[in-house]
């Protein structure tokens, strides 16, 4: 398929309808434009501007049953004016869209015809165009297995092709990206979302150095880094991969990316990707994890059970997880031990005074029978704490990390317990 092709049909369209048309693929993301006609809306300028046009401003999921024109109604909230779509198909398979600005529904039927025309020609252009990128697609995934397999001969022969095919300029520092997305209210919805999502960030990476294979839950993302200081490439990777997925409203609430490496050539990538998958587990929703940045936890994830089970952790620990106020003691206990027993530091990042810092310790040593001023107390509840965290189990009510209560009442009940003393 030529894009001069599409492009000249979109002109030519433009020009005898006198509006501006634009094409977008079936994932609305934008194939071609014609110049302006000054009928551009807001919404308009906005998908121009992005390359895409949002799935909730064109109503996406009844139109993309369509097999003919219609009209997306005016909706003021999203400051989109009415307009004409016509679903681009071929061989039953859509393919993209048709977009005409026509907001006081003056489109006459001649031109709808033209239109639909067009949309045709288009399909067995854009069909062409399908067929060479679900190829190209299919052997990137395949590659990206290969280069992380643990058949040494299979990645010699993936790193020959990649260099061959130029995918990677040369065979330097590289790293391994996942991303991956949770179940959420949305299901099987997001798929789509997920995969533009990743595909925007690999289209807006620099040049021949990122290589990418997609599932409906998880992408896996290759980067080769540049050598002056891959680390600190890696992480504006890591937190742009990130951005792209946070810019999905279908992705609200269950994304995360883990970054791996880097690692000295493309034949260190199976380490780069196990340390990947220990990031990616350690992420919280909506957050970035470099393995580099791990410290403790990238030791206690390989450590960790598969299935967290509290009934198999000591009676103290469970008891005080059992505990009506676990909510506030054991985060505040997990803060004071990750800032190394520091009380100024810890209540610091809390947000409460000493006082209460030192009342909230002093139950949890109660509750739970543990001394922190045992160094072997201190290393069962840190390890306890770091290994729950990383298989994301939760206390009933538990509030964030570094989330404190109002401390007066906390502050009368420490008063009591003095006076009772």
């Amino acid at each position: 398929m030529s894009v001069e092709q599409i492009q000249t049909l979109v002109d030519a369209l433009a020009t005898r309808l006198g509006r501006a048309v634009v094409v977008d693929d079936q994932e609305l993301r934008l194939v071609a434009v014609s110049e302006d006609f000054g009928d551009a809306d807001p919404a308009r300028i906005w998908s121009l501007l992005h390359r895409r046009t949002r799935p909730e401003d064109v109503c996406f999921d009844r139109i993309k049953r369509s097999t003919g024109p219609g009209h997306i109604p005016e909706n003021p909230d999203l400051e989109l004016w009415q307009r004409l779509y016509v679903p681009i198909r071929c061989r039953g398979l859509l393919l993209g869209f048709v977009w005409i600005t026509d907001r006081y529904g003056d489109l006459p039927d001649v031109q709808i015809a033209d239109a639909t025309r067009t949309a045709e020609t288009l399909g067995s252009l854009m069909y062409g165009r399908w067929l060479a990128a679900g190829h190209e697609h299919g052997v990137r995934r395949q590659l990206v297995e290969q280069l992380l397999s643990q058949d040494a001969a299979m990645r010699r022969a993936a790193r020959e092709e990649v260099l061959d095919r130029g995918l990677f300029d040369v065979d330097g520092p590289v790293a391994v990206l996942l991303a991956g997305r949770g179940g959420g209210a949305e299901g099987e919805d997001a798929g789509p979302a997920f995969a533009a999502a990743v595909e925007r960030f690999c289209r807006g990476w620099p040049g021949a150095s990122v290589l990418a294979a997609c599932r409906p839950r998880r992408a896996t993302v290759i980067l080769a880094l540049r050598p002056a200081d891959p680390d600190a490439e890696l992480d504006r990777a890591a937190h742009a991969l990130l951005a792209e997925l946070s810019a999905e409203p279908a992705l609200a609430g269950c994304r995360r990316v883990g970054a791996g490496g880097p690692v000295p050539a493309l034949a260190g990538l199976p380490t780069a990707k196990r340390q990947a998958d220990i990031a990616l587990a350690a992420a919280g929703t909506g957050t970035v994890a470099l393995w580099s940045g791990l410290g403790a936890h990238a030791l206690l994830a390989q450590l960790a059970p598969p299935v967290w089970d509290d009934t198999l952790i000591p009676q103290g620990v469970l008891t005080l997880f059992a505990d009506p106020s676990a909510a506030v003691l054991v985060p505040t206990l997990e803060t004071y031990l990750d800032c190394a027993g520091d009380v100024q530091r810890t209540a610091r990042e809390l947000c409460v005074h000493r006082t209460t810092l030192y009342y909230r310790l002093g139950r949890a040593e109660q509750i739970s029978g543990l001394s922190l001023r045992d160094g072997r107390d201190r290393l069962l509840l840190h390890l306890v704490l770091g290994l729950r965290r990383l298989h994301g189990a939760t206390l009933p009510g538990s509030l964030p990390r570094r989330t404190a209560l109002p401390t007066y009442v906390e502050s009368e009940a420490l008063n009591v317990r003095r006076r009772a003393g």
